[in-house]
């Protein structure tokens, strides 16, 4: 099962169904591209600090 969850300064940021697609399939594209990534993705985990 999928389980998506954006947060922001620590609070959760609510995604329908469609933000949630669209989060997912932007990060995979990119992690496909990418070198050094494995084919077999079962979790993946961002943490951005600015």
């Amino acid at each position: 099962m999928e389980k998506i969850i954006l947060e922001v300064n620590e609070n959760e940021i609510p995604l329908n169904p469609l933000m949630q697609n669209m989060l997912k399939n932007m990060v995979l594209a990119y992690l496909k591209s990418a070198k050094k990534v494995p084919d077999d993705i079962n979790s993946i985990k961002i943490e951005i600090e600015l």
